[in-house]
């Protein structure tokens, strides 16, 4: 009977590091591994990051049972807005460059392999979390992040190359800077490169931040980094891929349900890898296990 199908909607970035290949395999594997009999499947191609949220907000009212974001944490990001406070379920088809969430989860970056699972339908809980009239779902941040996140949406060729070299011709000259805040109503003030509040445990590209960071337990981890000097680079760099640095001593994790945080003027601010402008006063708060996932 048609009306117990699964109704399955992938909205597609075709910016986001696909390439039109990609694409065309997207719609051969779904064709292929999605019975026709129990699940009615639909590919849509977005034209905007206003367009993708329009796209799952239309998508969830209308019951669709699943909803897809096939791109990068932006992407992911805006579907998810969309669709919170409703009662589809998300799905992962990793497809941009850093795909934080995914790797966090161990959704499989292949195109083949991340259908299998959407497949397999195992559901988890997590967080997301409010930051202003903002949404993110994996990790946000001011600072050094910030900018980071603004130079590579300015950049044509996506990537990790593209990522370090920005990191690393931006480091030498930014300055650390003061930062106000109140965590579960503590003051805490800090001069730091930069202050990233994270859902999950990394920014992407496997560059992990807060290696504890879990995505389901109601909390984020607040995430206070020092400018490191030039001569100790190498060995923070080498914590980061080991996932140790959090014991670096450069970096202060303080897990937290809200925070405000004030910043001496309105900037950017990175929300799950894009860049948006905002006033300098910040509020943070988790809405726990708010969105329903497909995972491994």
């Amino acid at each position: 009977m048609a009306g117990n199908k699964k109704r399955v909607l992938f909205i597609v970035n075709p910016v986001s590091g696909v390439n039109q290949s990609r694409k065309s395999t997207l719609a051969d594997v779904v064709a292929e591994r999605f019975d026709p009999e129990l699940f009615e499947c639909e590919i849509r191609l977005s034209e905007s990051a206003i367009h993708v949220q329009e796209l799952s907000k239309e998508a969830a009212a209308a019951g669709v049972d699943i909803i897809v974001a096939v791109g990068g944490d932006g992407t992911l990001n805006q579907v998810v807005k969309g669709m919170i406070g409703s009662q589809a379920t998300l799905a992962l088809v990793p497809a941009g460059s850093g795909n934080g969430l995914a790797r966090h989860l161990g959704v499989p970056i292949d195109v083949e392999q991340s259908i299998k699972l959407i497949v397999e339908g195992k559901t988890q809980l997590i967080d997301t979390v409010n930051l202003n009239d903002n949404l993110f779902v994996s990790i946000a941040g001011v600072g050094f992040d910030a900018l980071v996140a603004k130079r590579f949406s300015q950049v044509t060729r996506r990537g990790f190359f593209s990522y370090f070299k920005i990191v690393t011709n931006e480091y030498t000259y930014y300055r650390p800077r003061k930062y106000r805040m109140e965590i579960d109503g503590k003051k805490v003030i800090r001069q730091a490169l930069f202050v990233s509040f994270a859902n999950t445990n990394q920014f992407g590209y496997n560059t992990i931040i807060s290696p504890e960071a879990k995505i389901d337990d109601g909390l984020v981890d607040v995430c206070i980094v020092k400018k490191v000097p030039l001569f100790y680079a190498p060995k923070v760099v080498g914590l980061l891929l080991v996932r140790r640095i959090d014991s670096s001593g450069f970096v202060e994790i303080i897990r937290a349900r809200n925070i405000k945080l004030t910043r001496n003027k309105n900037r950017v601010v990175n929300i799950d890898g894009e860049p948006v402008k905002l006033t300098k006063d910040l509020e943070i708060s988790v809405n726990p296990l708010s969105l329903k996932i497909i995972v491994p």
